[in-house]
């Protein structure tokens, strides 16, 4: 029994990637009443030793109206074809793979919010503003997910699973105002 929970352990680790949007349309943009299921899994199986890989990015994008106003575009997605599972898969593993793509929501919502507080002059530099801010809100991603992955176990730790989901839902529930994926700049003039 002692060495099946090893195996189970080792094999539950998940592998997330981060990868630029380059418009592919089988990308699912996140939505609160749509949850992953394991048929969105499609791609193929990797060499990995772990149980699922979720590949998922935040997709951004600058883009001027015909009346000339300027929208920031920031979605979080998630790549069916390029996300894989094993067959050492359960529910809980799914929730925790849930989770994930949620934080990229979280992280999108974030920098929404700080969207609406900047200023630009026009469009070239609210691209360099939208690139200047992702590139911090990604990193802080990035050592957000790490330590889900860290406190959670990769899902093996229940308790701490339980917890990162209720503290998850709580901060997307918090910033419910970014939720639009469109953001109108306010210019500086």
């Amino acid at each position: 029994m002692r060495f099946y929970f090893i195996i189970l352990l080792l094999v539950s680790c998940t592998n997330t990637s981060f990868i630029q949007d380059d418009g592919d349309e089988t990308a699912m943009v996140w939505q609160k009443n749509r949850k992953l299921t394991w048929d969105d899994y499609q791609g193929k199986r990797q060499k990995r030793f772990a149980a699922a890989s979720t590949v998922y990015s935040m997709y951004r994008n600058i883009s001027k109206t015909s009346s000339g106003k300027i929208i920031a575009t920031v979605k979080a997605l998630f790549y069916p074809k390029d996300s894989w599972k094993s067959h050492w898969i359960d529910d809980a593993l799914l929730a925790h793979e849930q989770k994930h793509f949620d934080i990229v929501e979280l992280y999108a919502r974030k920098l929404r919010k700080q969207l609406t507080q900047i200023k630009i002059r026009n469009e070239e530099d609210a691209e360099q503003k939208l690139d200047s801010l992702h590139k911090i809100i990604d990193a802080d991603m990035d050592a957000f997910q790490d330590k889900y992955d860290d406190e959670t176990n990769s899902s093996m730790a229940h308790d701490a699973q339980i917890s990162w989901i209720h503290k998850i839902d709580a901060a997307i529930d918090s910033l419910s105002a970014y939720q639009n994926t469109e953001v109108k700049l306010k210019t500086a003039f």
